[in-house]
C-alpha cells in the first residue's frame, strides 16, 4: 500500500505557450520554448527537449526556460534533473514558491528527502494554508518515521482538503504504525463510508479487524477487495490467513490454491498451504509443496528437514534419509537431521543405531526443550540414553 498518491506532478499544461507559425530564420528562445510545446503535444519527446534545452542556451537568464524544462522534466520522471533546473530558477528568481514546492516534490520523489524538507517549510511559511506542501511534508516526515509530525501535518493537509481520502487513509497508517489503531480504524472507516470501494482503506481495515480477533468482519472486507482485485495474489493469501484463523480450513485451502495460481512463485503461500495440508491429514499433497519449495530454494536446507519430517509420517524412511543425508553433507552438526534420520533408521528396524544417532544429536544441542524431545524419542524406541 503506497499513500504517495496525491504527489501528482505538475502538469505539463503549466508550460508557456505563444500561438503562431515559426519559421527557421526567425526562431528566438521564445520560439524554440513553443514548439517545444508542441512538440510535447505531439508525443515527440526528443525533439521537445532539444527545443526546451536551445531555449534556455538563447537566453540562460530567463527562468521561465528553466521552468519550462524542469516541467518537462517532471512529466518525464527524471527527479534530479527537474530538481536542477528549478534550482536555476530559483537562483534567477528566489520567491518562486511554486518552483520551490515543485522542487520539494522533485526530491521527494528522488528519495532526497532531507534536500526536500526545506523547500517544503519555505513554502509552509509564507503560505500557510498550502495544502500541497502540507501533503508532501507529511509524506517526508512519515517516511522518516516521525510520527508525531506526520499526524499533524497529514491533519493539516486534510482539514485544508477533505475530499481526499488518499490523505486519510496515509494517516490511518501512520497511527497503525504509531499504536494507536482505533483512530487507524476510525480513519480507515470513515473513508469506506464515503468511498465503499477504497481498496487501500478496505485492506486496511480488514488487517485491522484480523488483528482484533473480528475475523468475519476481515474475511468480509478481503471478500470486497478481491471482488475489486480479483488478480492480485496477496488479498486470497490474507482473506486465507483469516480463514484459517477461524478454522476453516477448507476455505483458507481454497484461497492458497488461488493465490498460489495468480502467483506461483511466492514460496510463502506453499509453506501455509503444507500447514493446511498437514492440518487435514493430507501429508502427501504436503510433501508436494515441499518439493516445490524445496526447487524454489534448493540452499534452504530447513525445507530438506521439513520434507524428511513428513515422510517419516508417510513411512517412507529411504525418502526420509535422503533428505536428511543432503542435509548433513552441508551441515553434519545439524540437530534436526541428526534427530530424524536417527528416528528413521529406528522405524526401518535398526534401533540400536537409531539410537546412537539421536544420541549424537542429544549430546550436541543445549536446548533444554530439544533434548526433552530427543529424550522422549530414545524411550519411544525403548532405548534410554546411552550415557
Amino acid at each position: 500500500m503506497n499513500k504517495f498518491t496525491g504527489l501528482a506532478a505538475v502538469s505539463v499544461s503549466v508550460l508557456m505557450g505563444v500561438a503562431g507559425g515559426i519559421h527557421a530564420e526567425e526562431m528566438s528562445a521564445e520560439a524554440y520554448a513553443t514548439r517545444a510545446i508542441q512538440w510535447v503535444k505531439a508525443g515527440k519527446q526528443s525533439e521537445a527537449l532539444a527545443d526546451f534545452t536551445k531555449a534556455i542556451e538563447l537566453a540562460p537568464d530567463k527562468a521561465v526556460n528553466y521552468r519550462n524544462r524542469a516541467t518537462f522534466f517532471i512529466a518525464a520522471k527524471q527527479w534530479e534533473k527537474a530538481t536542477a533546473d528549478y534550482t536555476k530558477v530559483l537562483a534567477l528568481e528566489k520567491d518562486d514558491l511554486a518552483s520551490t514546492l515543485n522542487r520539494g516534490f522533485a526530491c521527494i520523489q528522488a528519495g532526497q528527502l532531507d534536500q526536500a524538507l526545506p523547500d517544503l517549510n519555505t513554502v509552509l511559511k509564507a503560505q500557510p494554508d498550502n495544502g500541497r506542501a502540507f501533503k508532501y511534508r507529511a509524506y517526508v516526515h512519515s517516511t522518516k518515521k516521525q510520527n508525531v509530525e506526520a499526524i499533524i501535518d497529514y491533519t493539516k493537509a486534510i482539514e485544508l482538503n477533505s475530499k481526499d481520502t488518499d490523505l486519510v487513509v496515509a494517516r490511518a497508517l501512520v497511527y497503525v504504525r504509531s499504536g494507536d489503531k482505533d483512530k487507524a480504524f476510525a480513519d480507515v472507516d470513515a473513508v469506506i463510508q464515503t468511498k465503499p470501494d477504497d481498496v487501500d482503506a478496505l485492506q486496511l481495515r480488514a488487517q485491522l479487524n484480523a488483528e482484533k480477533g473480528q475475523t468475519d468482519a476481515a474475511i468480509d472486507d478481503y471478500t470486497k477487495v478481491i471482488a475489486l482485485k480479483p488478480k492480485e495474489a496477496q488479498f486470497y493469501s490474507a482473506r486465507g490467513y483469516a480463514k484459517l484463523k477461524k478454522g476453516d480450513k477448507d476455505g483458507a485451502l481454497e484461497d492458497f490454491n488461488k493465490a498460489i495460481e495468480l502467483k506461483p512463485s511466492e514460496s510463502a503461500y506453499y509453506v501455509t498451504r503444507s500447514y493446511i495440508y498437514q492440518m487435514q491429514g493430507n501429508a502427501d499433497k504436503a510433501v508436494e509443496d515441499f518439493t516445490r519449495l524445496i526447487q524454489m530454494k534448493s540452499d534452504n536446507i530447513n525445507l530438506l528437514n521439513r520434507r524428511g519430517d513428513l515422510y517419516i509420517k508417510l513411512n517412507k524412511f529411504d525418502n526420509a534419509l535422503a533428505d536428511y543425508d543432503k542435509v548433513l553433507a552441508k551441515d553434519p552438526k545439524n540437530i534436526n537431521a541428526l534427530v530424524g534420520k536417527g528416528e528413521a533408521i529406528a522405524k526401518k528396524g535398526d534401533r540400536q543405531t537409531g539410537a546412537e544417532q539421536l544420541q549424537q544429536a542429544l549430546e550436541l544441542t543445549t536446548d533444554p526443550k530439544q533434548k526433552a524431545d530427543i529424550q522422549r524419542k530414545l524411550r519411544n524406541i525403548s532405548v534410554g540414553p546411552l550415557q
